[in-house]
């Protein structure tokens, strides 16, 4: 692994890089970026959550295992929950309130930093129809929760996106469920959440689509206008560049699922971005390859600065039983997703938190 001089941020800010070859972290140096730490090099991370005022706090899901957290921005971890996680998040209202998914899908909350914690057991009362959905093509086949989405306006909102499974919603913080999948047909979803400062625009992706509405209970519809990718994982937005203008969205895709990854071109993954709320998309081409072979997992709006993001990239293993991990790399713009730059060279990126530390 190595870290690129050059395009190093003016401000502090730190880098948590979940990989398939552990947790990586990164502070920029002036010049370039250093590797802080590195811990549990035998583990896959699939989760990184951190909390909105207090950055030096910050949860990692090593999968298979559990949850730690950090108290001193990445230099020391302590083990605070055992599971297989695949989700984690901090209430945007509340740093001491944390949500853990699992694999298979179960929901847990601790509202003390994760020091104890309980099942949000209202997930589980949702029909059984609904639950036999809850599968994964791979062994043990039984499915897991990829995104808590809380909502900032109001936390009882909580949204579950599961793979494969569908979305599901809770309007009174856990108590009750409802299915919110209407409208998409393949149920292998990866993220949801709203435009900023809004509740009635919601966006997800998934393996199969990428779908907006404005109320989830009212059904979905694709809005796809301009890819020319049709696998959609991560997506962020950033704020608008001046005020009455929608925010800037910026999306990872790929050719096909990772099941026909294989091929010679693997991936062909693509980033694209939209300036009006989805209506339409045009690729970004300025720093990464025409034909990508490994995957775009990861992308993270910049904590201060308005206008830059950071995107994880990595070729595609499901766990460690597969092998040892590919090539991966951390990518950052300072134009609004519009060119980006390679700063360091890590293994195989799966998920990316950047805290700021000044």
């Amino acid at each position: 692994m190595s870290v690129i001089r050059g395009w190093a941020v003016s401000d502090d800010v730190a880098l948590f890089a979940g990989t398939q070859e552990g947790l990586f972290v990164l502070r920029p140096t002036g010049s370039g970026w250093e590797i802080a730490n590195h811990v549990w090099p035998n583990a896959v991370l699939d989760s990184i959550a951190g909390c909105a005022n207090t950055p030096e706090r910050v949860f990692a899901g090593v999968a298979y295992d559990g949850v730690y957290r950090t108290d001193d921005a990445g230099r020391t971890w302590k083990r605070i929950f055992e599971g297989d996680i695949r989700a984690l998040t901090v209430d945007p209202t509340d740093d001491d309130v944390v949500y853990c998914g699992t694999e298979p899908p179960h929901l847990y909350r601790s509202e003390d930093r994760g020091e104890t914690w309980h099942e949000v057991i209202g997930l589980q009362k949702l029909p059984e129809e609904i639950k036999k959905r809850w599968w994964a093509p791979y062994p043990p086949a039984t499915g897991h929760i990829l995104t808590i989405f809380v909502h900032p306006d109001d936390p009882k909102i909580i949204t579950c996106a599961l793979e494969h499974g569908g979305i599901h919603r809770s309007l009174d913080r856990g108590e009750s469920w409802e299915d919110v999948s209407g409208g998409i047909d393949y149920l292998d979803i990866h993220v949801i959440m709203t435009a900023p400062n809004r509740l009635d625009r919601w966006f997800v992706s998934s393996a199969r689509g990428f779908f907006t509405t404005d109320d989830p209970a009212h059904g979905w519809a694709r809005a796809e206008n301009g890819f020319t990718r049709d696998y959609f994982h991560d997506f962020i937005f950033l704020a608008p560049d001046a005020p009455g203008k929608d925010p800037t969205m910026v999306i990872a895709t790929a050719d096909h699922s990772p099941g026909s990854w294989r091929r010679p071109e693997f991936a062909r993954a693509a980033v694209f971005r939209s300036t009006n709320c989805a209506q339409s998309w045009e690729r970004v081409t300025d720093g990464f390859e025409d034909e990508m072979k490994p995957m775009v997992w990861a992308l993270r709006a910049h904590p201060t600065d308005p206008n830059a993001a950071f995107a994880g990239v990595g070729h595609v293993i499901r766990g460690p039983a597969e092998g040892p991990s590919g090539p991966g790399s951390i990518h950052v713009t300072r134009d609004r997703g519009a060119t980006w730059r390679k700063i360091s060279d890590v293994p195989g990126m799966r998920v990316i938190w950047a805290s700021p530390t000044g």
